[in-house]
């Protein structure tokens, strides 16, 4: 039977929670100024403002469900990150703990 080995990289998921809060951040500014015209600037019937205001609230629809997502990988990241580094604390914890039986025959 072969053996299973897992790794994981507290680090990185701390820098990918870091790089997520940057995307974030630059999400923000995203908006559709629709309400800066009437209008009539835009089409003598006020079609195309409305088509445009529809489409401004479902793109801040979509951006507000993005950052939600966004935000909530953010934290089951930190508490990934933060889970593997209490656990690796605890293994070390146990082996300096069990040195001493082991008779210094530690690899």
């Amino acid at each position: 039977m072969s053996e299973v080995y897992f790794t994981a990289d507290p680090d990185g998921l701390d820098a990918l929670s870091q790089q997520l809060s940057t995307l974030e951040d630059g999400m923000q500014g995203l908006t559709v100024a629709v309400d800066a015209y009437a209008p009539s600037d835009l089409s003598p019937s006020g079609d195309v403002w409305d088509a445009l205001k529809a489409f401004s609230q479902a793109w801040s629809d979509g951006l507000r469900a993005i950052n939600g997502n966004v935000s909530a990988l953010q934290k089951r990241l930190a508490s990934a990150s933060a889970f593997y580094r209490s656990t690796e604390e605890k293994i070390g914890d146990a082996v300096r703990q069990d040195a001493p039986s082991l008779g210094g025959k530690l690899s």
